[in-house]
């Protein structure tokens, strides 16, 4: 009689810890090297990127790479227009089309990544909703005639 009951208790032991490990195994396959010096407390400034190789570089546009190159990081206390539009992929020459359909499509595929329910982080999250705010309120956004 208890026999059953200690079966199913193992079996949902193993059911676990195999898909936990799964779930680590796909985690580590994400990381880059750099994140993986991180993790190991080893200091790499970003210049030395080339160290690790080009394979996660050349991935990346050159526009991309323009503006980390200029841009220091981090969050500023009160988020401006400017960091909204960085958080959200919104390009220059896109500012002037910007309307209510491509912001809200810009802030789905932003979600869509960063979700926490999805493995992405809350803090993100907060960041990236708090960006679509920004914009919906801005004057640089074009209204739909009604």
């Amino acid at each position: 009689m208890v026999l059953p009951i200690i079966v199913g208790i193992g079996l949902t032991t193993v059911a676990v810890v195999v898909r936990s490990g799964l779930r680590a195994w796909n985690s580590y396959l994400s990381l880059t090297p750099l994140m993986i010096a991180k993790l190991n407390k080893v200091h790499v400034p970003y210049k030395d990127l080339d160290q690790f190789g080009s394979k996660y570089k050349t991935r990346l546009p050159s526009e991309l790479l323009l503006k980390l190159d200029r841009y220091p990081g981090g969050f500023y206390n009160k988020m401006s227009e400017n960091e909204a539009l960085l958080i959200l992929g919104i390009s220059a020459q896109e500012i002037e089309m910007l309307d209510e359909k491509t912001l809200k499509q810009r802030h789905r595929r932003a979600m869509i990544v960063n979700h926490p329910d999805k493995g992405g982080s809350p803090f993100l999250a907060s960041k990236i909703n708090q960006a679509r705010d920004i914009l919906a309120s801005s004057v640089i956004i074009r209204r739909s005639r009604r």
